[in-house]
């Protein structure tokens, strides 16, 4: 199971009990019975039957019975009030059954705290060992142990509508090697401060947990996780959304430095668009991106429209002619008479929460309140500047409020306007309501804006002799024939966007080259680490013979769900699955066929996903 999530202690009256009685569910740190419990939870039966009355659950129930078997340890209100965690357990005459409060959840439904008012202790990842103690009726003097394991997490939350974006994100888990589970919890309507209303039918939140690594897993580091976190767009009616997602953020825990955001704009509708290549109607559906690891801003999309019908909002029945790039860190091209919008998404909010400035608002001062971009030329000069704001909100379509026009966690603004061609370097970083830098939120990437033709005009007046401006070349940095092996830090020579392109300020290895790249001593005797998805290098290859050949890459990561993409002159040749390999100076070769070309052509290896090392890469026929 997942650390700091609620579960159920559930078990079935042994046959020929016809009283039960009262039950107690004890939770212990550790694979022994020892010391005092971090949970403890106890039944109040009608003494006469030894179930627990209807009276005492806050549920509206359908002709005031159960529906079926189930009876909501949840909703348990008697004794102490439903704001409490020690009576969360029902008994019927068939079993029993008690909830335990993990963390994440804790501000929802009860006050989290024990019998005497003392805080619970977060339930993170580790052994524990349930006892369940009969004290009355037929159950008295019984008991049962358990042991379970809290594990690193893989967490998926929301309401998925319809179906085919469920199956989505299903095939994305299996794709990684996650394991999957449907949590069936039910879903939750508020009814008034007495309680809950169970749904007429009992349904499922269509929530998945997609868990990986959990049984026999021990945490690294107490109280840090591995968690991915799938955030999802649902609408307000999603218990789910409203209560796991904001409140896992809120309290903390999904800022462990070794959480990765994925986000999935399951509640985003469909909206539809002309292609400006073909004049052909497009329905662009929902996408799945990914926040890295330390990652608080991911870029979703760029979309080019002409520049008088610019509009930054996404229009659900849009017939206005665009080009839609869904890779846009790897560089924005926008043409001769094209504005650019520019989209992405953010992970919320830091895990420290400070309150708004009027004490009451519940916004936190040190949200993700706006990105700001800048342009810069290729002299580094600043040409254009602007801030996109984010609402952590939903926008609606006005004529169908119940229609979420952009994602909860999405902004998007113009970027450039009024941009003179040429090549420039976009930069963004995320800003805090102060104005403030917030860490995991800075982009780079190339922003080429496209010149129209003119005519050439008719010099009249004297030449005049103007100093060129240099501009930086490729050029190779060593030789590299093929067949042979190429060692990854040998990357040609240039400059960012044009030779290599890195996400983050300086070398972090600070070894063997001078640039942004980052190099360490590993591997055969160098290799790049640091990587973040969406980075490349490139290499000018000799090649002998045209021929498809046997590529073999030498590589190390700790996560699966890594790759190298291969091009050659820009084209797209071959795709290197990195396998978890245990760690970063733990290496494997991976080979696949890619298939050259007779002469001198540009090579490009490029990442996909953080966290990988890349030792050295060779061809052979």
């Amino acid at each position: 199971m997942a650390e700091c999530r609620d579960f159920y202690v559930t078990g079935a009256i042994p046959a020929g009990i016809v009283v039960p009685g009262d039950v107690r569910i004890e939770l212990f740190r550790g694979t022994d019975i020892a010391g005092t419990p971090v949970r403890s939870l106890e039944s109040h039966v009608d003494p006469v039957n030894g179930t627990t009355p209807i009276s005492a659950i806050a549920a509206d129930y359908p002709n005031g019975t159960s529906k079926g078997t189930v009876m909501v340890p949840d909703l348990v209100r008697e004794p102490g009030g439903l704001g409490e965690t020690w009576n969360k357990v029902v008994v019927t005459p068939q079993y029993y059954s008690g909830v335990i409060l993990g963390g994440v959840t804790k501000s929802f439904d009860t006050n989290y705290t024990d019998r005497e008012g003392r805080p619970l202790e977060d339930l993170v990842a580790g052994d524990y060992t349930i006892r369940v103690t009969g004290l009355s009726g037929g159950l008295a003097n019984l008991m049962a142990e358990k042991r379970i394991t809290l594990g690193k997490t893989h967490a998926a939350l929301g309401r998925f509508s319809p179906t085919a974006q469920k199956d989505r994100l299903t095939a994305f888990a299996r794709e990684h090697d996650y394991r999957i589970y449907f949590d069936s919890f039910p879903g939750y309507f508020y009814w008034n401060s007495d309680g809950y209303v169970i749904p007429g039918r009992w349904v499922s939140n269509d929530a998945i947990e997609v868990s990986n690594d959990c049984p026999g897993t021990l945490i690294d580091t107490t109280g840090v996780a591995e968690n991915d976190l799938f955030l999802y767009d649902v609408r307000n009616y999603s218990a789910t959304y409203t209560v796991e997602t904001a409140t896992i953020i809120r309290t903390g825990l999904a800022d462990s430095p070794r959480t990765v955001y994925h986000y999935y704009a399951a509640g985003e509708p469909i909206y539809t668009y002309v292609a400006q290549e073909n004049g052909t109607r497009v329905s662009f559906n929902s996408t799945l991106s990914v926040f890295a690891i330390g990652d608080r801003l991911a870029l979703t999309r760029a979309e080019l429209r002409p520049v008088n019908s610019l509009d930054p909002v996404v229009d659900l029945a849009d017939t206005t002619p665009k080009r839609l790039d869904l890779s846009p860190n790897n560089g924005i091209a926008v043409a001769s008479g094209e504005g650019c919008l520019l989209y992405g998404v953010v992970a919320p909010i830091p895990a420290t929460v400070i309150p708004g400035p009027s004490g009451r608002d519940g916004i936190p001062t040190n949200r993700i309140a706006g990105v700001a971009w800048s342009l810069l030329d290729e002299r580094g000069t600043t040409i254009a500047a602007s801030t996109i704001p984010v609402a952590l909100g939903r926008r609606t379509n006005p004529e169908k409020p119940t229609d979420i026009v952009y994602s909860t966690y999405e902004f998007g603004g113009r970027i450039g306007a009024g941009v003179k061609p040429g090549r420039y370097l976009l930069r963004l970083d995320a800003r805090d309501e102060t104005g403030a830098f917030i860490n995991g939120t800075h982009e780079e990437l190339p922003f080429d804006v496209g010149s129209a033709p003119t005519p050439t005009p008719t010099i009249t007046a004297p030449p005049t002799t103007i100093a060129p401006v240099p501009t930086p070349m490729r050029q190779p940095y060593r030789p590299h024939p093929t067949p042979g092996r190429v060692e990854a830090e040998d990357y040609d020579t240039g400059a960012s966007g044009i030779a290599w392109f890195d996400r983050t300020p300086g070398n972090q290895g600070g070894v063997y080259r001078a640039n942004d790249v980052d190099i360490e001593r590993g591997g055969s005797a160098y290799n790049v680490g640091w990587v973040k998805s969406s980075e490349w290098l490139e290499y000018t290859l000799t090649i002998g013979r045209s021929a498809s050949y046997r590529a073999s890459f030498r590589v190390a990561s700790p996560w699966v769900g890594r790759q190298v993409r291969v091009l050659v002159d820009s084209v797209h040749r071959a795709t290197v699955a990195v396998p978890r390999t245990g760690g970063f100076d733990t290496w494997q070769t991976v080979t696949v066929s890619v298939p050259l070309p007779k002469g001198t052509h540009r090579l490009r290896v490029q990442f996909v996903g953080d966290a990988q090392n890349l030792d050295w890469f060779e061809f052979r026929p």
